[in-house]
């Protein structure tokens, strides 16, 4: 694709997404006699169907998944590394209704601030330790038991592609504690839509969903050391 059309696909990709937050986001808002929360779920998947389509009409980026049976029908913690925002339309195509751990910065975002408290993710202030551990797991639990996906970016941050960092404890406490199953899933979007770029290069993202592993008489460590492990072999085995 000619480099030019690469950057003006990319620039409008980028002006229709903050649209189409706005858009999309001004309905999931609406109270719940309007909206309940099954059909606020299907407005997100129109959210995440129209821009799957648009990266791919304008800037020519698609995705392909592997190892789509290993997704379990029992929602689990989901361990996703996080390098664009390519992988929260991946995780919002096949883990609904989710819990997202975010970052608590997002919540001085007027609409997103609303979108993490109806769509109860959980909002972390980074460097705070045990408090925001704790709210992790508390949070955790109780939307685990409400039947929902919890997706975990281990790393606690957006990373390069070819990076990686260690592993914050919070989703292998919540793992830990409730022993739930964690379900890695490895990819490499952020070589295509890279940290704080607004270029998005052609081509198509691979996904890899892992086998759900039982955190049962796992330490924290290992329960990390085992997703990390098994991502960070499965990313290289991309290129």
């Amino acid at each position: 694709m000619n480099r030019l059309l690469v950057i003006a696909g990319s620039l409008l990709y980028t002006f229709l997404f903050f649209l189409s937050v706005l858009f999309f986001g001004f309905f999931v808002l609406l109270p719940r006699p309007i909206v309940n929360e099954k059909n606020r779920w299907r407005i997100m998947g129109a959210f995440t169907r129209s821009n799957i389509y648009m990266c791919r009409a304008l800037c020519g980026l698609d995705y392909a998944v592997i190892g789509l049976k290993n997704i379990p029908e029992k929602p689990c913690i989901v361990f996703l590394k996080h390098s664009s925002v390519y992988e929260l339309f991946f995780a919002l195509s096949f883990f609904r209704p989710a819990s997202f751990v975010a970052k608590y910065e997002l919540m001085f975002v007027p609409i997103l601030r609303g979108l993490i408290r109806t769509l109860k993710c959980i909002p972390v202030k980074r460097g705070l330790g045990k408090k925001e551990v704790n709210k992790v797991v508390v949070q955790g639990e109780q939307y685990l038991n409400e039947g929902r996906w919890i997706v975990v970016c281990p790393e606690g941050t957006r990373v390069r592609h070819g990076e990686t960092r260690r592993y914050g404890i919070s989703g292998a406490l919540l793992a830990k504690g409730t022993v739930t199953p964690v379900l890695p899933v490895a990819h490499n979007a952020g070589y295509f839509w890279g940290r704080r770029s607004l270029i998005k290069k052609p081509g198509k993202i691979t996904f890899s969903v892992g086998s759900q592993f039982t955190t049962e008489g796992l330490r924290v460590d290992e329960i990390n050391k085992r997703a990390q492990d098994w991502i960070e072999k499965e990313i290289k085995s991309f290129d």
